[in-house]
Protein backbone atom coordinates (compact mmCIF):
# COMPACT_ATOMS: atom_id res chain seq x y z
CA UNK A 1 0.00 0.00 0.00
CA UNK A 2 1.15 3.10 -1.07
CA UNK A 3 1.82 6.26 1.36
CA UNK A 4 -1.18 8.40 -0.12
CA UNK A 5 -3.54 5.26 0.03
CA UNK A 6 -2.27 4.66 3.52
CA UNK A 7 -2.63 8.15 4.23
CA UNK A 8 -6.67 8.48 2.74
CA UNK A 9 -7.38 5.02 4.96
CA UNK A 10 -6.20 6.61 7.98
CA UNK A 11 -7.90 9.94 7.16
CA UNK A 12 -11.09 8.11 6.90
CA UNK A 13 -11.05 6.07 9.31
CA UNK A 14 -10.45 8.91 12.17
CA UNK A 15 -13.28 10.85 9.76
CA UNK A 16 -15.51 7.52 10.80
CA UNK A 17 -14.62 7.23 14.34
CA UNK A 18 -15.43 10.68 14.95
CA UNK A 19 -18.81 10.26 13.27
CA UNK A 20 -19.31 7.02 15.44
CA UNK A 21 -18.40 9.02 18.60
CA UNK A 22 -20.82 11.94 17.80
CA UNK A 23 -23.61 9.70 16.67
CA UNK A 24 -23.49 7.48 19.79
CA UNK A 25 -22.54 10.25 22.02
CA UNK A 26 -25.50 12.75 20.90
CA UNK A 27 -27.84 12.37 23.83
CA UNK A 28 -24.66 13.52 25.81
CA UNK A 29 -24.06 16.21 23.52
CA UNK A 30 -27.78 17.63 23.81
CA UNK A 31 -27.35 17.39 27.78
CA UNK A 32 -23.97 19.16 27.74
CA UNK A 33 -25.07 21.82 25.51
CA UNK A 34 -27.86 22.82 26.79
CA UNK A 35 -26.91 22.65 30.04
CA UNK A 36 -29.18 20.25 31.43
CA UNK A 37 -29.39 18.23 34.50
CA UNK A 38 -27.37 14.42 34.66
CA UNK A 39 -29.45 11.74 33.15
CA UNK A 40 -31.23 9.63 35.26
CA UNK A 41 -31.76 6.69 32.97
CA UNK A 42 -30.80 4.99 30.17
CA UNK A 43 -32.51 3.89 27.11
CA UNK A 44 -33.53 0.63 26.27
CA UNK A 45 -33.73 0.27 22.96
CA UNK A 46 -36.36 0.81 20.15
CA UNK A 47 -39.89 -1.36 18.98
CA UNK A 48 -40.86 -0.97 16.08
CA UNK A 49 -44.74 -1.77 15.28
CA UNK A 50 -47.51 -0.93 13.52
CA UNK A 51 -50.87 0.92 14.10
CA UNK A 52 -53.90 0.34 12.34
CA UNK A 53 -56.58 3.32 11.56
CA UNK A 54 -59.59 3.09 11.31
CA UNK A 55 -59.80 2.63 7.45
CA UNK A 56 -56.96 -0.46 7.67
CA UNK A 57 -54.04 1.69 6.67
CA UNK A 58 -50.89 0.94 8.98
CA UNK A 59 -48.95 3.79 10.44
CA UNK A 60 -45.05 2.80 11.05
CA UNK A 61 -44.38 3.69 14.98
CA UNK A 62 -41.35 3.50 17.26
CA UNK A 63 -41.00 3.20 20.98
CA UNK A 64 -38.62 4.25 22.60
CA UNK A 65 -38.79 3.38 26.65
CA UNK A 66 -36.18 4.45 29.47
CA UNK A 67 -34.37 1.56 30.55
CA UNK A 68 -36.20 0.06 34.27
CA UNK A 69 -39.79 1.48 34.19
CA UNK A 70 -42.36 -1.05 33.15
CA UNK A 71 -44.50 2.18 33.21
CA UNK A 72 -43.40 5.74 33.09
CA UNK A 73 -45.01 9.09 30.74
CA UNK A 74 -44.82 9.06 27.85
CA UNK A 75 -44.22 12.12 24.55
CA UNK A 76 -46.16 11.60 21.14
CA UNK A 77 -44.53 12.63 18.23
CA UNK A 78 -45.80 12.30 14.84
CA UNK A 79 -43.61 13.44 12.05
CA UNK A 80 -44.15 13.70 8.02
CA UNK A 81 -40.43 14.28 7.19
CA UNK A 82 -38.04 11.33 6.67
CA UNK A 83 -35.00 14.45 7.05
CA UNK A 84 -36.05 14.49 10.48
CA UNK A 85 -36.01 11.09 12.06
CA UNK A 86 -32.77 11.07 13.03
CA UNK A 87 -33.66 14.16 15.12
CA UNK A 88 -36.79 13.30 16.40
CA UNK A 89 -35.00 10.09 17.73
CA UNK A 90 -32.65 11.82 19.11
CA UNK A 91 -35.31 14.02 20.83
CA UNK A 92 -37.09 10.51 21.94
CA UNK A 93 -33.69 9.38 23.09
CA UNK A 94 -32.96 12.50 25.59
CA UNK A 95 -36.08 11.96 26.72
CA UNK A 96 -35.96 8.48 27.83
CA UNK A 97 -32.59 9.18 29.55
CA UNK A 98 -35.06 11.52 31.93
CA UNK A 99 -37.52 8.73 32.40
CA UNK A 100 -40.13 9.43 29.74
CA UNK A 101 -41.07 6.68 27.29
CA UNK A 102 -41.38 8.51 23.44
CA UNK A 103 -43.75 7.03 20.71
CA UNK A 104 -42.38 8.36 16.96
CA UNK A 105 -44.95 7.84 14.22
CA UNK A 106 -44.83 8.56 10.91
CA UNK A 107 -47.58 10.28 9.58
CA UNK A 108 -49.98 8.62 6.61
CA UNK A 109 -48.13 8.58 2.88
CA UNK A 110 -44.69 9.47 4.03
CA UNK A 111 -41.19 7.97 5.11
CA UNK A 112 -42.60 3.98 5.83
CA UNK A 113 -46.30 4.36 6.45
CA UNK A 114 -49.49 3.26 4.68
CA UNK A 115 -51.65 5.26 2.67
CA UNK A 116 -51.83 8.45 0.08
CA UNK A 117 -50.12 11.68 1.46
CA UNK A 118 -52.40 14.62 1.56
CA UNK A 119 -51.51 17.50 3.76
CA UNK A 120 -53.81 18.44 6.73
CA UNK A 121 -56.47 16.19 5.41
CA UNK A 122 -55.94 13.00 8.01
CA UNK A 123 -54.54 14.04 10.45
CA UNK A 124 -57.55 14.42 13.34
CA UNK A 125 -58.60 10.81 12.52
CA UNK A 126 -55.21 9.31 12.35
CA UNK A 127 -54.21 11.28 15.58
CA UNK A 128 -57.38 10.42 17.70
CA UNK A 129 -56.87 6.80 16.09
CA UNK A 130 -53.23 6.84 17.52
CA UNK A 131 -54.01 8.57 20.74
CA UNK A 132 -56.85 5.55 21.36
CA UNK A 133 -53.87 2.83 20.48
CA UNK A 134 -51.84 4.79 22.54
CA UNK A 135 -53.77 4.91 25.94
CA UNK A 136 -54.36 1.29 26.16
CA UNK A 137 -50.62 0.49 25.57
CA UNK A 138 -49.16 -1.09 29.21
CA UNK A 139 -45.61 1.01 29.59
CA UNK A 140 -47.60 4.59 29.61
CA UNK A 141 -48.79 5.25 33.41
CA UNK A 142 -51.41 7.26 32.66
CA UNK A 143 -49.98 10.77 31.57
CA UNK A 144 -49.30 11.53 27.82
CA UNK A 145 -47.90 14.99 25.86
CA UNK A 146 -47.67 15.76 22.47
CA UNK A 147 -44.80 17.23 21.05
CA UNK A 148 -42.90 18.67 17.58
CA UNK A 149 -42.34 21.76 15.57
CA UNK A 150 -43.94 23.11 12.46
CA UNK A 151 -46.20 20.00 10.66
CA UNK A 152 -45.64 18.11 13.52
CA UNK A 153 -47.61 20.90 15.50
CA UNK A 154 -50.11 20.59 12.98
CA UNK A 155 -50.74 17.18 14.25
CA UNK A 156 -51.22 18.29 17.47
CA UNK A 157 -53.33 20.99 17.09
CA UNK A 158 -55.46 18.74 14.86
CA UNK A 159 -57.06 16.50 18.07
CA UNK A 160 -56.59 19.22 20.23
CA UNK A 161 -60.17 19.92 20.72
CA UNK A 162 -60.75 16.07 21.34
CA UNK A 163 -58.08 14.84 23.94
CA UNK A 164 -58.15 11.69 26.03
CA UNK A 165 -58.09 12.52 29.46
CA UNK A 166 -54.62 10.50 29.50
CA UNK A 167 -53.37 13.69 27.45
CA UNK A 168 -52.29 16.25 30.12
CA UNK A 169 -50.45 18.67 27.81
CA UNK A 170 -49.36 19.92 24.01
CA UNK A 171 -45.88 21.32 22.88
CA UNK A 172 -46.66 22.86 19.36
CA UNK A 173 -43.55 25.31 18.43
CA UNK A 174 -43.82 27.37 15.33
CA UNK A 175 -47.43 26.70 13.77
CA UNK A 176 -50.77 27.54 14.46
CA UNK A 177 -54.05 27.76 13.36
CA UNK A 178 -56.14 29.98 11.24
CA UNK A 179 -53.94 28.97 8.34
CA UNK A 180 -54.36 32.19 5.98
CA UNK A 181 -51.81 34.72 7.14
CA UNK A 182 -49.42 31.77 6.24
CA UNK A 183 -50.46 31.21 2.83
CA UNK A 184 -51.94 34.66 1.44
CA UNK A 185 -51.14 38.31 2.41
CA UNK A 186 -53.64 40.59 1.31
CA UNK A 187 -54.65 37.77 -1.90
CA UNK A 188 -50.49 38.07 -2.64
CA UNK A 189 -49.16 33.89 -2.18
CA UNK A 190 -46.60 33.27 -0.12
CA UNK A 191 -44.67 31.64 -2.44
CA UNK A 192 -41.45 30.73 -0.37
CA UNK A 193 -43.87 29.55 2.11
CA UNK A 194 -46.21 27.26 0.21
CA UNK A 195 -44.37 26.66 -2.73
CA UNK A 196 -40.88 25.98 -1.64
CA UNK A 197 -43.06 23.35 0.61
CA UNK A 198 -44.93 21.34 -2.30
CA UNK A 199 -41.54 21.08 -4.42
CA UNK A 200 -40.12 19.65 -1.06
CA UNK A 201 -42.69 16.85 -0.52
CA UNK A 202 -45.67 16.38 -3.19
CA UNK A 203 -45.61 13.00 -2.26
CA UNK A 204 -44.09 10.10 -0.14
CA UNK A 205 -40.48 10.94 -0.17
CA UNK A 206 -38.50 14.61 0.78
CA UNK A 207 -37.18 16.58 -2.48
CA UNK A 208 -34.13 17.78 -1.10
CA UNK A 209 -32.45 18.92 -4.36
CA UNK A 210 -35.82 20.31 -6.08
CA UNK A 211 -35.05 24.14 -5.66
CA UNK A 212 -34.80 24.64 -8.96
CA UNK A 213 -38.35 23.42 -9.24
CA UNK A 214 -39.56 25.13 -6.59
CA UNK A 215 -37.90 28.47 -8.43
CA UNK A 216 -39.37 27.65 -11.79
CA UNK A 217 -42.78 27.09 -10.13
CA UNK A 218 -42.73 30.00 -8.38
CA UNK A 219 -42.12 32.15 -11.82
CA UNK A 220 -44.41 30.43 -14.06
CA UNK A 221 -47.68 31.37 -15.60
CA UNK A 222 -50.33 30.62 -15.28
CA UNK A 223 -49.06 29.15 -11.91
CA UNK A 224 -52.36 26.77 -12.02
CA UNK A 225 -49.77 24.68 -14.14
CA UNK A 226 -47.03 24.74 -12.22
CA UNK A 227 -47.73 21.56 -10.04
CA UNK A 228 -47.47 19.37 -13.36
CA UNK A 229 -44.76 21.32 -14.89
CA UNK A 230 -42.51 20.88 -11.67
CA UNK A 231 -43.81 19.73 -9.03
CA UNK A 232 -44.61 15.76 -9.71
CA UNK A 233 -47.93 16.93 -9.77
CA UNK A 234 -51.11 17.28 -10.10
CA UNK A 235 -51.27 18.05 -6.62
CA UNK A 236 -55.31 19.17 -5.76
CA UNK A 237 -54.21 20.72 -2.25
CA UNK A 238 -51.34 22.78 -3.28
CA UNK A 239 -53.81 23.90 -6.55
CA UNK A 240 -56.90 24.87 -3.82
CA UNK A 241 -54.25 26.98 -2.21
CA UNK A 242 -53.53 28.65 -5.80
CA UNK A 243 -56.97 28.94 -6.86
CA UNK A 244 -58.16 30.92 -2.48
CA UNK A 245 -56.32 34.20 -2.62
CA UNK A 246 -59.52 35.52 -0.85
CA UNK A 247 -60.32 34.96 3.34
CA UNK A 248 -64.02 34.14 2.06
CA UNK A 249 -63.46 31.37 -0.57
CA UNK A 250 -65.02 27.98 0.17
CA UNK A 251 -61.28 26.77 0.82
CA UNK A 252 -60.90 28.89 4.11
CA UNK A 253 -64.76 28.41 4.94
CA UNK A 254 -65.06 24.60 4.97
CA UNK A 255 -63.68 21.68 6.00
CA UNK A 256 -60.96 20.14 7.13
CA UNK A 257 -59.81 23.96 7.07
CA UNK A 258 -62.72 26.10 8.24
CA UNK A 259 -62.92 24.11 11.86
CA UNK A 260 -59.16 25.49 12.34
CA UNK A 261 -60.01 28.31 13.64
CA UNK A 262 -62.15 26.89 16.35
CA UNK A 263 -59.75 24.81 18.00
CA UNK A 264 -57.49 26.77 20.02
CA UNK A 265 -60.50 27.94 22.13
CA UNK A 266 -61.69 24.13 22.66
CA UNK A 267 -58.55 23.68 23.67
CA UNK A 268 -58.55 22.69 28.01
CA UNK A 269 -55.10 21.33 28.28
CA UNK A 270 -52.25 23.59 29.56
CA UNK A 271 -49.70 23.81 26.38
CA UNK A 272 -45.99 25.65 26.39
CA UNK A 273 -45.49 27.45 22.91
CA UNK A 274 -42.47 28.17 21.54
CA UNK A 275 -42.46 30.77 18.27
CA UNK A 276 -39.64 32.69 16.47
CA UNK A 277 -40.35 36.50 15.66
CA UNK A 278 -39.38 35.64 12.33
CA UNK A 279 -41.12 32.44 11.82
CA UNK A 280 -43.63 32.55 8.84
CA UNK A 281 -46.50 31.15 11.18
CA UNK A 282 -45.85 33.67 13.95
CA UNK A 283 -48.98 35.45 13.50
CA UNK A 284 -51.74 32.41 13.36
CA UNK A 285 -49.34 31.09 16.48
CA UNK A 286 -49.45 34.23 18.28
CA UNK A 287 -53.26 34.75 17.40
CA UNK A 288 -53.73 30.71 18.92
CA UNK A 289 -51.93 31.15 22.31
CA UNK A 290 -54.51 34.42 22.49
CA UNK A 291 -57.78 32.42 21.88
CA UNK A 292 -56.44 29.06 23.80
CA UNK A 293 -59.26 27.95 26.45
CA UNK A 294 -56.38 27.37 28.75
CA UNK A 295 -54.79 30.79 27.81
CA UNK A 296 -54.39 31.32 31.72
CA UNK A 297 -52.43 27.63 32.39
CA UNK A 298 -50.47 27.94 28.92
CA UNK A 299 -46.99 29.40 28.53
CA UNK A 300 -45.55 31.09 25.09
CA UNK A 301 -41.82 31.63 24.31
CA UNK A 302 -40.89 34.30 21.55
CA UNK A 303 -37.18 34.81 20.48
CA UNK A 304 -35.58 36.17 17.75
CA UNK A 305 -35.54 33.02 15.66
CA UNK A 306 -36.54 31.93 12.11
CA UNK A 307 -38.50 28.30 11.31
CA UNK A 308 -35.25 26.29 12.44
CA UNK A 309 -35.33 28.29 15.91
CA UNK A 310 -32.07 30.00 14.91
CA UNK A 311 -30.99 33.42 14.78
CA UNK A 312 -30.39 34.50 11.21
CA UNK A 313 -30.02 37.43 9.17
CA UNK A 314 -26.78 39.87 10.16
CA UNK A 315 -28.09 41.68 13.02
CA UNK A 316 -28.17 39.05 16.09
CA UNK A 317 -25.17 37.60 17.41
CA UNK A 318 -26.72 35.99 20.46
CA UNK A 319 -28.39 32.19 19.67
CA UNK A 320 -31.47 33.62 21.50
CA UNK A 321 -31.18 31.59 24.49
CA UNK A 322 -31.54 28.03 23.48
CA UNK A 323 -33.47 28.55 20.02
CA UNK A 324 -36.44 27.05 19.33
CA UNK A 325 -36.44 23.64 21.64
CA UNK A 326 -35.61 25.15 24.71
CA UNK A 327 -34.94 21.89 26.32
CA UNK A 328 -34.77 22.75 29.84
CA UNK A 329 -38.02 24.43 29.77
CA UNK A 330 -39.23 21.91 27.58
CA UNK A 331 -38.57 19.38 30.78
CA UNK A 332 -39.50 21.37 33.56
CA UNK A 333 -42.75 21.42 31.84
CA UNK A 334 -42.83 17.85 31.23
CA UNK A 335 -42.13 17.06 34.93
CA UNK A 336 -44.69 19.77 36.08
CA UNK A 337 -47.49 18.30 33.44
CA UNK A 338 -47.23 15.18 33.72
CA UNK A 339 -45.25 14.30 36.95
CA UNK A 340 -46.95 17.09 39.19
CA UNK A 341 -43.73 18.57 40.27
CA UNK A 342 -43.55 22.52 40.89
CA UNK A 343 -42.71 24.59 38.07
CA UNK A 344 -39.59 26.91 39.47
CA UNK A 345 -38.41 28.97 36.83
CA UNK A 346 -41.47 30.21 35.06
CA UNK A 347 -45.06 29.92 35.61
CA UNK A 348 -48.30 29.03 33.97
CA UNK A 349 -49.87 31.91 32.35
CA UNK A 350 -46.66 34.05 31.42
CA UNK A 351 -44.72 35.37 27.59
CA UNK A 352 -41.46 35.03 27.89
CA UNK A 353 -39.88 37.60 24.70
CA UNK A 354 -36.65 37.82 23.75
CA UNK A 355 -35.99 40.97 21.01
CA UNK A 356 -33.58 40.80 18.54
CA UNK A 357 -29.50 41.96 20.46
CA UNK A 358 -31.38 41.29 23.76
CA UNK A 359 -30.00 39.42 26.55
CA UNK A 360 -32.50 39.07 29.05
CA UNK A 361 -35.86 37.93 28.79
CA UNK A 362 -39.25 39.87 29.16
CA UNK A 363 -41.67 38.16 31.48
CA UNK A 364 -45.28 39.35 31.01
CA UNK A 365 -49.20 38.23 31.88
CA UNK A 366 -49.18 39.38 27.81
CA UNK A 367 -47.43 40.54 25.03
CA UNK A 368 -47.55 42.83 23.22
CA UNK A 369 -46.75 45.07 26.07
CA UNK A 370 -49.88 46.90 27.19
CA UNK A 371 -47.59 49.89 27.97
CA UNK A 372 -47.10 50.65 24.37
CA UNK A 373 -49.00 53.37 22.94
CA UNK A 374 -49.08 55.02 19.10
CA UNK A 375 -47.16 57.25 17.53
CA UNK A 376 -47.30 58.43 14.50
CA UNK A 377 -44.96 59.96 11.64
CA UNK A 378 -46.30 61.64 8.60
CA UNK A 379 -44.70 60.78 5.13
CA UNK A 380 -43.64 63.77 3.27
CA UNK A 381 -40.93 65.29 0.32
CA UNK A 382 -42.53 62.21 -2.39
CA UNK A 383 -40.05 63.88 -4.78
CA UNK A 384 -37.03 63.15 -3.08
CA UNK A 385 -38.33 60.17 -1.90
CA UNK A 386 -36.59 58.55 -4.87
CA UNK A 387 -33.29 59.85 -4.53
CA UNK A 388 -31.10 58.34 -1.91
CA UNK A 389 -31.18 60.90 0.94
CA UNK A 390 -35.23 59.64 0.74
CA UNK A 391 -38.04 61.60 1.90
CA UNK A 392 -38.92 62.10 4.96
CA UNK A 393 -40.88 60.44 8.12
CA UNK A 394 -41.74 63.78 10.08
CA UNK A 395 -43.56 63.93 13.95
CA UNK A 396 -45.13 66.54 12.76
CA UNK A 397 -48.68 65.48 11.08
CA UNK A 398 -49.18 68.15 8.36
CA UNK A 399 -46.81 68.35 5.96
CA UNK A 400 -47.72 70.01 2.49
CA UNK A 401 -49.23 67.77 -0.11
CA UNK A 402 -46.75 66.33 -2.77
CA UNK A 403 -46.70 63.00 -4.90
CA UNK A 404 -44.55 61.13 -6.68
CA UNK A 405 -44.78 58.24 -9.29
CA UNK A 406 -42.73 55.15 -10.20
CA UNK A 407 -43.19 51.95 -12.85
CA UNK A 408 -44.03 48.64 -11.02
CA UNK A 409 -42.85 46.00 -13.92
CA UNK A 410 -44.32 42.33 -13.00
CA UNK A 411 -41.04 40.96 -15.03
CA UNK A 412 -38.41 42.90 -12.69
CA UNK A 413 -39.58 42.48 -9.12
CA UNK A 414 -38.17 43.78 -6.18
CA UNK A 415 -35.93 40.87 -4.07
CA UNK A 416 -37.42 39.96 -0.86
CA UNK A 417 -34.69 40.67 1.43
CA UNK A 418 -35.25 38.97 4.84
CA UNK A 419 -38.11 39.13 6.79
CA UNK A 420 -40.41 36.67 8.60
CA UNK A 421 -42.15 34.95 5.32
CA UNK A 422 -39.53 33.03 4.39
CA UNK A 423 -38.99 29.05 4.56
CA UNK A 424 -37.21 27.82 1.64
CA UNK A 425 -33.96 29.01 3.30
CA UNK A 426 -34.97 25.62 5.55
CA UNK A 427 -34.05 23.06 2.91
CA UNK A 428 -32.80 25.03 -0.40
CA UNK A 429 -29.57 26.60 0.83
CA UNK A 430 -28.22 26.99 -2.78
CA UNK A 431 -31.17 29.41 -3.09
CA UNK A 432 -29.51 32.09 -0.54
CA UNK A 433 -32.74 32.90 0.80
CA UNK A 434 -32.25 34.59 3.75
CA UNK A 435 -35.26 35.26 6.85
CA UNK A 436 -35.16 37.81 9.09
CA UNK A 437 -33.08 41.35 9.50
CA UNK A 438 -31.17 41.38 6.70
CA UNK A 439 -29.32 44.30 5.24
CA UNK A 440 -31.17 46.65 3.01
CA UNK A 441 -29.19 48.49 0.46
CA UNK A 442 -29.44 51.53 -0.35
CA UNK A 443 -33.11 51.94 -1.79
CA UNK A 444 -32.36 54.34 -4.74
CA UNK A 445 -30.83 51.69 -6.22
CA UNK A 446 -33.97 50.93 -7.84
CA UNK A 447 -36.29 53.35 -9.74
CA UNK A 448 -39.36 51.26 -8.17
CA UNK A 449 -38.70 51.92 -4.56
CA UNK A 450 -39.82 54.96 -2.64
CA UNK A 451 -37.84 55.49 0.83
CA UNK A 452 -38.62 57.70 3.51
CA UNK A 453 -36.43 58.45 7.14
CA UNK A 454 -37.09 60.07 10.29
CA UNK A 455 -34.09 62.03 12.07
CA UNK A 456 -31.97 60.41 14.61
CA UNK A 457 -33.84 58.83 17.52
CA UNK A 458 -33.06 60.49 20.64
CA UNK A 459 -33.47 57.95 22.73
CA UNK A 460 -33.16 53.89 22.80
CA UNK A 461 -36.87 53.18 21.64
CA UNK A 462 -38.58 50.16 22.24
CA UNK A 463 -41.11 48.91 19.50
CA UNK A 464 -43.79 46.23 21.41
CA UNK A 465 -46.74 45.60 19.14
CA UNK A 466 -48.00 46.10 15.13
CA UNK A 467 -47.48 48.95 13.13
CA UNK A 468 -49.44 50.07 10.29
CA UNK A 469 -48.79 52.24 7.49
CA UNK A 470 -51.89 53.78 5.55
CA UNK A 471 -51.55 54.84 2.00
CA UNK A 472 -53.24 56.92 -0.64
CA UNK A 473 -52.65 55.64 -4.09
CA UNK A 474 -53.51 55.96 -7.65
CA UNK A 475 -52.62 53.21 -10.15
CA UNK A 476 -52.86 52.88 -14.10
CA UNK A 477 -53.96 49.00 -13.17
CA UNK A 478 -57.59 47.77 -12.34
CA UNK A 479 -55.99 46.08 -9.53
CA UNK A 480 -52.13 46.01 -8.32
CA UNK A 481 -50.24 45.81 -5.04
CA UNK A 482 -48.03 48.08 -2.83
CA UNK A 483 -45.30 46.34 -0.37
CA UNK A 484 -43.47 48.29 2.65
CA UNK A 485 -40.56 47.48 4.54
CA UNK A 486 -40.32 48.98 8.13
CA UNK A 487 -36.29 49.49 8.62
CA UNK A 488 -33.96 50.71 11.12
CA UNK A 489 -31.14 52.54 9.85
CA UNK A 490 -28.64 52.54 12.36
CA UNK A 491 -25.42 55.49 12.70
CA UNK A 492 -23.34 53.55 10.86
CA UNK A 493 -25.72 53.39 8.13
CA UNK A 494 -26.08 49.81 8.23
CA UNK A 495 -30.45 49.01 7.35
CA UNK A 496 -32.06 46.58 8.77
CA UNK A 497 -35.07 44.85 8.05
CA UNK A 498 -37.98 44.55 11.13
CA UNK A 499 -41.18 43.82 9.01
CA UNK A 500 -42.50 43.95 5.92
CA UNK A 501 -46.03 44.45 4.98
CA UNK A 502 -48.57 44.39 1.35
CA UNK A 503 -51.65 45.80 0.18
CA UNK A 504 -53.54 45.46 -2.94
CA UNK A 505 -56.45 47.38 -4.72
CA UNK A 506 -58.85 44.50 -4.29
CA UNK A 507 -57.87 43.93 -0.55
CA UNK A 508 -56.76 47.64 0.74
CA UNK A 509 -57.46 46.74 4.37
CA UNK A 510 -57.62 43.99 7.05
CA UNK A 511 -61.69 43.72 7.10
CA UNK A 512 -61.82 43.24 3.44
CA UNK A 513 -63.13 39.64 2.22
CA UNK A 514 -63.42 39.46 -1.21
CA UNK A 515 -61.66 41.39 -3.60
CA UNK A 516 -63.03 45.10 -3.88
CA UNK A 517 -63.29 46.03 -8.17
CA UNK A 518 -61.05 49.38 -8.98
CA UNK A 519 -60.87 52.02 -11.85
CA UNK A 520 -57.67 53.00 -12.92
CA UNK A 521 -57.24 56.56 -12.03
CA UNK A 522 -59.28 56.62 -8.64
CA UNK A 523 -57.27 57.43 -5.82
CA UNK A 524 -57.46 54.26 -3.03
CA UNK A 525 -56.72 54.09 0.61
CA UNK A 526 -54.87 51.34 1.85
CA UNK A 527 -53.64 50.12 4.93
CA UNK A 528 -50.66 47.90 5.29
CA UNK A 529 -50.98 46.08 8.93
CA UNK A 530 -47.07 44.78 9.59
CA UNK A 531 -47.13 41.66 12.31
CA UNK A 532 -46.35 42.09 16.09
CA UNK A 533 -42.65 43.09 16.92
CA UNK A 534 -40.35 43.02 20.07
CA UNK A 535 -36.93 45.09 19.34
CA UNK A 536 -35.54 48.30 21.18
CA UNK A 537 -33.87 50.68 18.51
CA UNK A 538 -30.76 52.46 19.47
CA UNK A 539 -30.48 56.34 19.99
CA UNK A 540 -29.23 57.78 16.97
CA UNK A 541 -30.86 55.04 14.32
CA UNK A 542 -33.32 56.56 11.90
CA UNK A 543 -36.45 54.86 10.86
CA UNK A 544 -37.18 54.08 7.53
CA UNK A 545 -39.73 53.04 5.28
CA UNK A 546 -39.14 51.38 1.72
CA UNK A 547 -42.21 51.27 -0.56
CA UNK A 548 -42.48 49.26 -3.62
CA UNK A 549 -45.06 46.84 -5.61
CA UNK A 550 -43.23 43.63 -5.03
CA UNK A 551 -41.23 41.16 -3.01
CA UNK A 552 -40.47 38.22 -4.49
CA UNK A 553 -40.77 35.12 -3.35
CA UNK A 554 -42.00 36.25 -0.43
CA UNK A 555 -45.19 36.76 -2.34
CA UNK A 556 -45.85 36.13 -6.09
CA UNK A 557 -45.30 39.13 -8.69
CA UNK A 558 -49.00 40.57 -8.93
CA UNK A 559 -49.89 41.02 -12.65
CA UNK A 560 -51.50 44.50 -12.68
CA UNK A 561 -55.02 42.68 -13.46
CA UNK A 562 -57.92 41.92 -11.75
CA UNK A 563 -59.14 38.75 -11.12
CA UNK A 564 -58.36 34.97 -10.52
CA UNK A 565 -54.58 35.55 -9.71
CA UNK A 566 -53.19 32.03 -10.44
CA UNK A 567 -55.17 31.20 -14.19
CA UNK A 568 -53.18 35.18 -15.80
CA UNK A 569 -50.72 34.09 -18.22
CA UNK A 570 -49.57 37.30 -19.02
CA UNK A 571 -48.33 41.20 -17.01
CA UNK A 572 -48.75 44.57 -17.46
CA UNK A 573 -46.62 47.16 -16.45
CA UNK A 574 -48.16 49.96 -14.20
CA UNK A 575 -47.94 53.35 -12.95
CA UNK A 576 -47.62 53.73 -9.27
CA UNK A 577 -48.79 57.02 -7.86
CA UNK A 578 -48.08 57.90 -3.77
CA UNK A 579 -50.27 60.77 -2.64
CA UNK A 580 -48.69 62.75 0.70
CA UNK A 581 -49.50 65.22 3.51
CA UNK A 582 -53.34 66.07 4.83
CA UNK A 583 -53.08 62.71 6.22
CA UNK A 584 -52.58 60.64 3.23
CA UNK A 585 -49.62 58.72 4.21
CA UNK A 586 -48.69 58.16 7.68
CA UNK A 587 -46.78 55.59 9.72
CA UNK A 588 -48.19 54.47 13.30
CA UNK A 589 -45.64 52.64 15.43
CA UNK A 590 -46.38 51.11 18.98
CA UNK A 591 -43.61 52.64 21.37
CA UNK A 592 -43.23 51.82 25.06
CA UNK A 593 -42.54 55.32 27.15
Amino acid sequence: MNHRRRAALVLSTAVLTLLTSCFLGRFELVRRIHELPEFTHSGAGVEETWVTMRDGVRLHTEVFRPEGLERAPTVLIRNPYDSMRILERTRCGVLNRYGYACVLQDVRGRIQSEGEWVPLVNERNDGLDTLDWLVKQPFIDGNIAMMGPSYLAWTQWAVADALPPEVKTILPSVFGPPMYSANYERGLFRHDIITAWAALMPHGETRMRADDEYWSAATHRPAIDADTLYLEGPLPWYRALLQSPSPSDPYWTTPPVSPLADLPPAVNVPVLMVGGLFDPFFLPQLKAFEALGSRAESVLILGPWNHLGRVSGELNELEGAGGLFQWALTLEWLDHTLRGAPLRTFSRGEVRVLGPDETSWRVSPVWPSPDATPHTWALADAPASQDCAGGALLLELDPPPSETQFVYNPDDPNPTLGGASLLSFAFFPSLDVTPGPVEQGLSCERADVLTFKSAPLLAPTRLSGAAKLTLTVRSTAPDTAFVARLIVESEDGQAHLIREAAATLAFPDEATQAPIPHVPGEEVALELNFWPMEWTLPKGARLRIDLSSSSFPALHNHNNRFGPWSEQTGADLATQTVLLGEGRAELTLPIVP
